[in-house]
């Protein structure tokens, strides 16, 4: 199968879901791009990928950490507007190299624990971040503050960087693993990694190292109870629109939203246009909505009465903003047709699909339709 990339972007497979994207709650992905030798200089650590969503903005927006933080409603309402500034640009950078993504979410980053340490007591930051590692995972040990205050080796890191990876290895393979259909299995097995990959990294410390882990860590809080969420979605950017009248965000407010992103021409966009169709019959359509986003590829596509005819055929009643100058495709950062966005009943982005829906047997029809009805059952 060969999936329709722009060519201005990285090419992907098809094959990448959501679930691995969020699995910072089981598993962290801080994993080490590069292991310094034993004769390396003594700051040549390995290099962290700093996970998104990161985790720090999902913690934040979550009632519970808020009663767990007693915050006040004037500190709640400049967190909001702090995480609001960067939850976006961060989401942006999600398919990025690592390298890449690393440089440009470091200030992003620091610029949100500033404005942190300018809300919060020192009290209140430090449950914070202690709450954020144990969300990070032990892999939060090769980030440069926490090194330094381990006082790590270099031969330490290395190895530590050798068991994240190898980590990071059979996580990897279990998103492919096509057997393994099930997200609790896969959470299981998630989760018994991290318990694994916690106890190889352990055993590298010293007795010392480890109880200053523990305290770095803090009093263990539920993780489950955190919704992650990636970012407010963006805001629709269209002059024309087929089958309604111009849309916002705002407009579908309280009710959960499938945003697709696609090419009349596509095959593998045209193969997973059916299932739209079934899931506006199967949804009740004052709790559900779906928005397709026309963004073309050939000369031809740019042609809106193709795309109105080519939607006719399909039977596409829903809502269809044109993208012709890719606003929306930029907005998002989207970089392959098609992409499925589910934004949840308060306007953020909860989880997202590449590619063509059951290419090659695969059941991801069914794991996004799962994940439909999960949103659906949120209380708003």
């Amino acid at each position: 199968m060969q999936l329709r990339t722009d060519p201005r972007k990285v090419s992907y497979s098809p094959r990448v879901s959501s679930w691995m994207r969020l699995l910072w709650i089981v598993l962290a992905i801080c994993v080490a791009t590069q292991i310094p030798s034993a004769a390396a200089e003594p700051e040549s650590y390995p290099v962290r990928i700093i996970p998104v969503p990161h985790p720090i903005t999902s913690l934040l927006r979550a009632e519970v950490v808020r009663l767990e933080l007693a915050l006040s409603p004037f500190q709640i309402r400049r967190i909001n507007e702090a995480v609001g500034e960067v939850d976006l640009p961060l989401w942006r950078l999600r398919d990025l190299p690592p390298a890449q993504r690393n440089e440009q979410a470091e200030p992003l980053i620091r610029g949100l624990e500033a404005g942190l340490s300018q809300i919060l007591s020192a009290r209140q930051l430090e449950r914070l971040n202690q709450i954020a590692r144990q969300a990070e995972g032990i892999g939060v040990v090769l980030k440069p503050e926490i090194v330094e205050r381990l006082n790590l080796s270099t031969a330490q890191a290395g190895d530590i960087a050798a068991v994240l990876g190898a980590s990071y290895e059979k996580l990897t393979t279990l998103q492919s693993n096509g057997e393994m259909l099930d997200d609790t299995r896969r959470a299981a097995y998630a989760l018994k990694l991290r318990a694994k990959t916690e106890r190889n990294v352990l055993t590298v410390l010293s007795g010392h190292q480890q109880r200053t882990v523990n305290m770095l860590m803090g009093l263990p809080f539920d993780l489950s109870r955190i919704r992650v969420t990636a970012c407010k979605a963006p805001e629709f950017e269209a002059g024309i629109w087929l089958n309604s009248p111009a849309l916002k965000m705002s407009d579908l407010s309280g009710k959960v939203t499938v945003i697709h992103f696609y090419a009349f021409g596509c095959g593998n966009c045209v193969r997973t246009l059916p299932f739209y169709n079934v899931w506006r019959r199967q949804f009740p359509a004052e709790n559900f909505r779906i928005v397709g986003i026309h963004r073309p590829e050939t000369q031809r596509e740019r042609q809106i009465e193709e795309v109105r005819e080519k939607a006719a055929e399909a039977r596409m009643e829903y809502p269809i903003a044109i993208d012709n100058e890719s606003l929306n495709w930029d907005a998002w950062a989207n970089c392959v047709w098609p992409s499925i966005y589910l934004v949840d009943k308060n306007g953020f982005v909860r989880y997202w699909w590449y590619g063509e829906l059951n290419w090659q047997g695969a059941e991801s029809e069914k794991y996004i339709r799962g994940k439909i009805e999960q949103l659906l059952k949120e209380e708003s």
